[in-house]
């Protein structure tokens, strides 16, 4: 896919490595072609350079959602009924796009009509981050009115998520008798880390949560990423300045590669060659900056204390102040 522009007024070129968001302008949009946050604040050009391609499986989601089709009333789906989870995790706006791609190809009928039961079903829906909590609003609107989105912008890491959990769920869970506690779905990619889920199972006592893993979606770099980056890097070559924001580890080799920044054979970067246009990099978080050092030994100019687009654009507008001092 190749990138997309979404604004023809703007000086500075950021290219975000990410798919925009679907259905609704992206948040980093929205937030970079906002009016200056100070007086000193540049104004920004957003471009989007897909680095991954996702390859959804709803198959398993909708073995578990078609169970709330075979109901005998809607007075049985609740918190405690047929359905076999307390709540699901979410850690990623893929895995939120997986869920809901499973709910809107349902065909409803007589045998399996799920649509009243997901309306009444009460349970905690967690996500890391506020994209995911975001992406899971419209989930919660259309079909899961009931639900409670928890996590969001206080839980931007899987380990704060993971916090926000065990004192949430063991708060909300208050079983009837002997019923046990149920477990937690979490719904991922086939790569992930299993930070949330170690860590709840891992709590002391009748703190511990189970959870359940189901891969709903792969990811890969995309086939194009290397080309697509290319000719972006080639249309803002006229820029006196541009900013690339990473996402993720992947497609960092074929960035710097497409700059010209790597070295050697080895993948030692070579980051003091900046020719004009001078170009900045800046990461999501410390994983992919602590990445891009380990691999590459390439320092990044700006890592995002909060990852957001609030975060990401503090942080440049920071680095660039202290940069004309």
């Amino acid at each position: 896919m190749a990138a997309t522009e979404n604004h023809s007024e703007i000086s500075i070129p950021i290219i975000f490595l990410k798919n925009p968001s679907a259905g609704h302008t992206d948040p980093y949009t929205s937030h970079f072609v906002s009016r200056p946050l100070s007086s000193q604040s540049s104004l920004y050009k957003p471009m989007y350079v897909p680095v991954l391609q996702h390859d959804s499986d709803t198959a398993p989601i909708l073995d578990v959602l078609l169970q709330l089709g075979q109901s005998k009333g809607p007075d049985q789906v609740n918190s405690s009924g047929d359905f076999p989870y307390g709540g699901l995790i979410f850690t990623s706006q893929r895995a939120v796009e997986a869920f809901a791609s499973a709910l809107d190809s349902i065909r409803i009928d007589d045998v399996h009509d799920i649509n009243e039961p997901l309306r009444q079903i009460t349970m905690p829906l967690y996500a890391v981050g506020p994209a995911t909590a975001r992406s899971l609003e419209e989930i919660k609107k259309r079909h899961m009115p009931c639900c409670l989105i928890r996590g969001g912008e206080q839980a931007g890491t899987g380990d704060l998520l993971a916090k926000v959990i065990l004192q949430d769920y063991n708060d909300f869970w208050n079983p009837a008798g002997d019923e046990r506690k149920k477990p937690l779905l979490f719904l991922t990619g086939a790569k992930h880390r299993d930070i949330v889920p170690a860590t709840l199972m891992s709590a002391p006592g009748k703190q511990r949560i189970e959870v359940q893993t189901m891969v709903v979606y792969a990811t890969s770099e995309s086939s194009s990423f290397a080309s697509d980056i290319t000719k972006t890097l080639v249309a803002t070559s006229t820029a006196h300045i541009r900013w690339v924001v990473i996402f993720s580890p992947t497609g960092g080799e074929s960035l710097l590669g497409a700059l010209g920044w790597l070295a050697d054979s080895n993948n030692t970067s070579n980051s003091y060659c900046r020719a004009n246009p001078e170009t900045f990099i800046a990461t999501i978080g410390p994983t992919t900056r602590d990445y891009m050092k380990k691999t590459f030994d390439f320092s990044v100019d700006v890592c995002a204390a909060t990852p957001s687009p609030e975060g990401v654009r503090q942080g440049i507008e920071e680095f660039m102040r202290n940069r004309v001092v």
